[in-house]
């Protein structure tokens, strides 16, 4: 139901037993709460080219991709400067449920009485200093969370450009990292609620953020392949990036797990310097850990797999495009839309990153 047209298209590394423990009796006292009133999914996602990109009276957001689109003042519409490769080139965000959309402090927002969808956009004289722009960045996002009832991050998407520009410690994302985690931490125990986020380089000038936002809270969901982001250590910078590996998200009808950007990761070190296809293939691995270890917090029926809905994949040389396509129905299903956009990864050693949306089955065993 989620799409409602066919587009085109080792070794485990435990996180820390402390915070592992912290997370699962957060997740058991989630699925233990009493049931909500019923609140079926209140959106639809699907990938359209870009002359289809038009919102509508129910769309919460339309993200278009590319350089020198049509300007558009609809506070919905979100430009983000990454070539499409392929025909795909935007993303249409529907509501199940009437929608209110406007400005408020230079964000725009469209909210269904469920779901907030919220953008910013700030330009280059303004990230002068990025660790300030980010925290009041996010100091501003969460106002309006606040603002508008939705205080609880599900996803958020980060697009600079230049982003692994400046040396060490003065790297544009790790000082966005740094500004990030500054807003964060105001609220005591910022670590076990951080979203699901993604941040990669694009080919326009200043920042895009865009985000989604809930009334009830998901729950944070960590990779045990991979050393949690936000305990990376200080070798990736002053502050560990701020996010979960995935946030799950409890819908009366359906249950979806919203993944972060995920590279070819193990631990906390690159792997497959310069390979392409076995990083595509370390992605894979990372994904499926993610995706069985939300399985195994919900106590899902082992014959009952997960869908991927939706992902994105992200090369920093287009070129090859080519060399992997034939791979990915292997590794992610024929059936499965996938956004193929060009962009800048966070790590000079890393060729490409992935992101996803899944659906994951709510009997239990």
């Amino acid at each position: 139901r989620l799409f409602r047209q066919s587009p085109e298209q080792r070794v485990p590394l435990p996180a820390p037993a402390h915070h592992e423990q912290a997370l699962s009796q957060r997740s058991l006292r989630t699925m233990t709460a009493p049931r909500q009133p019923f609140v079926p999914c209140p959106y639809s996602l699907r990938y359209v080219g870009a002359d289809r990109a038009v919102p509508d009276d129910r769309t919460l957001a339309c993200i278009r991709f590319g350089k020198g689109l049509p300007a558009h003042d609809d506070p919905r519409v979100i430009d983000v400067g990454l070539a499409p490769l392929g025909a795909l080139g935007a993303q249409l965000w529907q509501s199940e449920l009437p929608v209110r959309h406007g400005r408020d402090d230079g964000i725009g927002y469209a909210e269904n009485g469920e779901l907030l969808f919220g953008s910013l956009r700030l330009e280059e004289p303004e990230l002068a200093h990025m660790d300030h722009a980010a925290f009041r960045a996010y100091v501003r996002m969460d106002r309006l969370l606040q603002k508008f009832g939705y205080p609880c991050w599900l996803r958020v998407w980060i697009y600079m450009a230049d982003i692994t520009h400046g040396e060490g410690d003065a790297e544009r994302y790790r000082q966005f990292s740094l500004g990030r985690h500054r807003a964060l931490s105001l609220k005591p125990g910022f670590e076990l609620n951080l979203p699901a986020a993604t941040a990669i380089g694009s080919h326009d000038s200043g920042l895009v953020i865009y985000f989604i936002a809930a009334k009830s809270p998901g729950v944070q969901i960590e990779n045990p392949r991979q050393v949690s982001a936000f305990r990376y250590p200080r070798e990736y910078g002053p502050r560990s990036p701020s996010f979960s590996r995935a946030m799950l998200k409890h819908w009366s009808d359906t249950t979806h797990l919203y993944v972060s950007g995920t590279a070819s990761i193990v631990g906390h070190e690159s792997r497959h310097r310069g390979d392409a296809a076995r990083q595509l293939e370390e992605v894979h691995n990372n994904l499926q850990a993610l995706v069985q270890n939300a399985q195994r917090q919900l106590a899902c029926d082992p014959s009952h797999t997960a869908r991927p809905l939706a992902l994105k994949l992200y090369l920093r040389d287009p070129g090859l495009m080519h060399a992997l396509r034939p791979l990915l129905p292997r590794l992610f299903g024929a059936d499965t839309p996938i956004l193929c956009l060009e962009g800048d990864i966070c790590r000079e050693d890393l060729l490409l990153e992935m992101e996803g949306l899944y659906a994951l089955p709510v009997s239990a065993a």
